[in-house]
């Protein structure tokens, strides 16, 4: 568990939230040792808490998503665990836990390499894969330790492994390539605007430099900057969940290398 260490309080907004926060408690309870980092719209969530900004917009999740090594994947712990608290393998990687109030909890899992959206067969179990994700388990985490005020009053207590926000914007800006989704340009947006605001206190910013131009973090920084043009060309509508289109752009251009 090398890495940054933060302490934050969160309160949940929502039913939708608290869920969201059970899940990943139950999740970093069944992980234990286990490498894994908190990867999807949490892992944006617990960024927002960690480097407080303004112009960043948290958006609200209700499932778990976590990366693991194919190693991990392959093998039956962390499945095993997962059972053990009451979670159903509805498929490879994907388990549920019933909530009550017909509510249900859920945790995916993910590995690295592998087509986008694409089932890969590992250990007998299917797994779609994160694209960006081997940088996301190579790089030190930000250890979170994370105090929850739910709804109802209760607290939840954990420590979570989230990648840091370069590793974040790896992740967020390929899967925004695959799949064009909105939430993936919201993420993206408050992920830059916490780079504008914190860049000096971040682990790690090698999007700028010749780094930026090889391997993973050049097909990030690809991404990125097809998105800034479309934000130049008015092909990214206007929207109250992120930054407006000529700020994002900006910002790319500000903190990511333009590969040749």
């Amino acid at each position: 568990m090398n890495g940054a260490r933060i302490a934050v309080t969160v309160d949940s907004a929502s039913r939708a939230s608290d869920l969201g926060y059970q899940a990943v408690a139950d999740l970093v309870e069944a992980a234990g040792e286990t490498e894994y980092r908190l990867v999807g719209g949490h892992m944006v969530q617990m960024l927002i808490h960690a480097y407080p900004t303004a112009l960043a917009i948290p958006r609200t999740t209700s499932d778990a998503d976590a990366g693991i090594d194919r190693a991990t994947a392959a093998g039956q712990g962390l499945h095993d665990q997962l059972l053990e608290r009451g979670y159903t393998a509805t498929a490879g990687n994907s388990y549920e836990k019933p909530a009550g109030d017909d509510k249900t909890l859920q945790v995916d899992l993910l590995v690295p390499h592998g087509t986008p959206g694409v089932t890969e067969q590992i250990g007998e179990r299917g797994f779609d894969s994160a694209p960006g994700l081997s940088l996301a388990l190579a790089a030190a985490p930000l250890v979170m330790e994370v105090k929850v005020r739910l709804l109802s009053g209760d607290t939840l207590e954990f420590v979570v492994l989230v990648p840091d926000v370069e590793a974040a914007l790896v992740l967020k800006a390929l899967v925004w390539r695959h799949r064009f989704a909105e939430k993936d340009l919201s993420d993206i947006s408050s992920l830059l605007e916490i780079t504008q605001e914190h860049r000096d206190r971040l682990t790690s910013w090698k999007l700028d430099g010749d780094v930026a131009l090889k391997g993973t973090r050049k097909d990030a920084a690809d991404a990125l900057h097809m998105l800034a043009g479309m934000c130049d060309e008015a092909r990214v509508a206007k929207d109250s969940s992120r930054s407006a289109p000529p700020r994002i752009s900006a910002l790319i251009k500000r903190h990511v290398a333009r590969p040749s």
